[in-house]
């Protein structure tokens, strides 16, 4: 019996896939589109409309965030991290409250 309804499963599974299996591109009106605006046109769209967005939005005036740059070395910033640690060790529970 379990047989028989795998395969009524796998004829019902089959018979929907092919349903939908018809045309994946049916908008054939974009088969032949060509567009009349350079890539340096539509950069130039979108930088406006993200400008026109931001004053919108208030956002004009705003600063863009730069990472800030290290005036340490990688060593040093090891050597300290290492020096914390061993004071962390050092500490008794008496210190910390408990």
């Amino acid at each position: 019996m379990n047989v028989k309804k795998l395969i009524a499963a796998v004829a019902v599974f089959a018979a929907a896939g092919s349903v939908f299996a018809g045309d994946l591109m049916p908008f054939t009106e974009l088969d032949n589109f060509k567009s009349t605006k350079t890539r340096a046109d539509v950069v130039a769209e979108v930088n406006r409309d993200r400008a026109e967005i931001a004053l919108a939005r208030g956002d004009i005036g705003l600063v863009p965030a730069v990472a800030p740059t290290s005036t340490r070395t990688r060593l040093a910033v090891r050597k300290e991290a290492i020096e914390s640690a061993h004071n962390q060790k050092s500490l008794s529970r008496s210190d910390i409250g408990g």
